[in-house]
């Protein structure tokens, strides 16, 4: 296939998209917008979740618990959307294992690796807000309510 690129007439020849290189770049996006759901709406699920489990187990807090929280929470507003992005950046690798010689052509391997990426994206924001919920939310052991409290 042949386009005109210049004004001067030259015609540079181009080959059309491969079916596997749609692909990777739907894989790529699909991470990518995987990683900014998880950076925006992950954050305040997991402040939400973290502030109703400390209310819960606290009671009402004083002012200078108050302030030492919101101190937290801006630590959190800034830390989950870096581990959003690095997560989804580590979860690229298995579409970079998908484009190696000897998987290209497998059909395992382009069911399966794509969904650990995608696997891959949510697992480092879901551990965030365990790992808030566990150690922030709950202060002293307390057990919390089951789902939604």
């Amino acid at each position: 296939m042949c386009i005109r690129v210049c004004f001067d007439g030259a015609v540079t020849e181009r080959r059309t998209p491969e079916a596997r290189e749609v692909y990777w770049t739907f894989g790529c996006g699909l991470c990518l917008i995987i990683a900014m759901a998880c950076a925006t709406f992950g954050t305040f699920l997991d402040l939400h979740l973290v502030a109703r489990a400390q209310v819960y187990c606290e009671g009402d807090l004083s002012s200078g618990e108050k302030f030492a929280g919101t101190m937290w929470f801006l630590s959190r507003v800034v830390m989950f959307p870096i581990v959003s992005v690095l997560s989804a950046l580590v979860a690229q690798s298995f579409h970079l294992l998908a484009r190696l010689p000897w998987l290209a052509g497998r059909l395992w391997s382009g069911a399966v690796l794509p969904a650990l990426a995608v696997a891959g994206s949510f697992a480092g924001p879901v551990a965030m807000v365990l790992y808030d919920l566990a150690t922030v939310g709950t202060p002293g052991g307390c057990v919390l309510p089951p789902w939604p409290f």
